[in-house]
């Protein structure tokens, strides 16, 4: 069901949008279980890109980490990209009352921000071959989907004009950016507490 409306929100994106918004509330757990799986792409890629594949710089040795030192750093990949999607959403319903007048029930924020973030979790394989130009415009075309399903989300499923949809989405991004921030850092701090990747070479 996912994977169909996530294609869908790239085939027909606004008639898309109203389906989620009508099917979510029947079955709002099986969102959950959605993102718990699909979570794991990005982690999995970079262990797979990390250890396995490896990256050069010029015309440098190829550089790889090692499993054991990799692992570890995946697994917090992981729960940190849960912890970020589902934080999102809680701060989706937060403000739900500022713009609308729809409850939980009838459109959660955890289902909402699993959505927004899936451009930039199914591209997200492109790190099974770390090359930083191809990481960098992957990056650049799943934030950009990503904010223009919001923008264009938002209005539809909390059934809001366009110029308080943009307001609402506006703040939903902003919270989105200041939480990317603190994972940012919080992986900074993890690295210098024992957790710093070891390399092969």
């Amino acid at each position: 069901m996912l994977l169909s409306h996530t294609w869908g929100l790239f085939a027909h994106p606004y008639e898309e949008w109203e389906t989620i918004q009508q099917e979510q509330t029947k079955r709002p757990k099986l969102y959950l279980f959605y993102l718990l799986v699909l979570s794991a792409i990005p982690p999995i890629s970079g262990f797979i890109g990390a250890t396995q594949v490896g990256w050069q710089i010029g015309g440098g040795d190829v550089t790889k980490l090692t499993v054991e030192s990799t692992i570890p750093l995946c697994i917090i990949s992981y729960f940190g990209i849960v912890s970020g999607i589902v934080v999102t959403g809680i701060a989706i319903d937060w403000m739900r009352d500022t713009y609308t007048d729809l409850t939980k029930q009838q459109m959660s924020g955890i289902v909402m921000a699993t959505y927004i973030t899936m451009p930039l979790i199914i591209l997200s394989v492109v790190g099974m071959y770390p090359v930083i130009w191809l990481g960098f415009i992957a990056l650049l075309i799943g934030a950009g989907y990503s904010s223009w399903l919001l923008y264009s989300g938002v209005p539809i499923v909390f059934k809001i004009s366009k110029e308080r949809g943009m307001m609402f989405a506006s703040s939903i991004l902003t919270f989105a950016l200041v939480m990317a921030v603190i994972l940012l850092i919080s992986t900074v701090i993890i690295w210098s507490v024992g957790f710093e990747p070891v390399f092969t070479n």
